[in-house]
């Protein structure tokens, strides 16, 4: 007796369930492994090791890095108040500030041909996550009359949230946001300028982040020509 059609498909739709069951356990397996399971060597010890790695591919450029010194804090309290603790560290940060360049096609570049200058227009700078480095902390001080293992802790968590929001703050002012666009003007003009010097196009480049007013001095360019038509014009 030959399956119908509603049989197959009913067969069919049964085993992706059991293949997405399966893929997500062992995703999750991996997951909580990862996180939660202590490594250990053959004698049962646990050992420092990279448990998991996944290397990503980026496009994005880096322009700029706010280095400096941080202080945190934290705060806690057990025995409903009773028994309270503080603790403040300083540690070293860095932040990174980044352009994302993967976006970009013929479409965003204009040549002037009477001024002989490249216009680039990019993605504005993207703040960089903090990375506060807690291995080098230069002052750490922690009190209260009893401090317990799980004090201690969530006072670790705090201060290391405490540190991400401050620096994440200083960096995202206004002025260090602007000498990031500026850094970042001149290391994608030179990353262009050479790149085109090299092509024999002896141009200069101007860039220009999305967002960014026009010109302000009137002069009104003949952007006519597209990065496509002026490198076919050169072949």
């Amino acid at each position: 007796m030959r399956p119908d059609g509603r049989s197959v498909a009913t067969a069919a739709i049964g085993i992706a369930v059991a293949f997405a069951i399966i893929v997500a356990t062992v995703a999750a397996y991996r997951w909580w492994n990862d996180r939660h399971v202590v490594e250990t060597d053959d004698s049962g010890l646990a050992v420092a090791r990279v448990v998991a790695a996944t290397l990503h591919t980026s496009a994005d450029l880096r322009v700029s890095r706010l280095t400096g010194t941080v202080q945190a804090t934290g705060a806690t309290s057990r025995l409903w108040g009773w028994l309270k603790s503080s603790r403040v560290v300083k540690a070293p940060f860095e932040v990174d500030y980044f352009v994302d360049v993967r976006g970009l096609d013929t479409a965003d570049f204009r040549y002037d041909p009477a001024a002989r200058t490249l216009s680039v227009e990019v993605p504005d700078v993207v703040v960089g996550r903090p990375n506060i480095d807690h291995a080098r902390v230069t002052l750490d001080q922690t009190s209260g009359v009893y401090v317990s293992r799980d004090a201690m802790a969530e006072l670790q968590r705090r201060v290391a949230g405490t540190a991400s929001n401050v620096v994440a703050e200083r960096a995202r002012d206004p002025e260090n946001l602007a000498k990031a666009r500026d850094n970042g003007r001149r290391a994608i003009e030179r990353l262009f300028g050479g790149a085109l010097g090299a092509a024999g196009l002896p141009v200069r480049v101007e860039v220009r982040f999305a967002g960014d007013p026009g010109r302000s001095d009137g002069e009104r360019w003949d952007m006519s020509r597209s990065l496509e038509e002026v490198l076919g014009n050169q072949r």
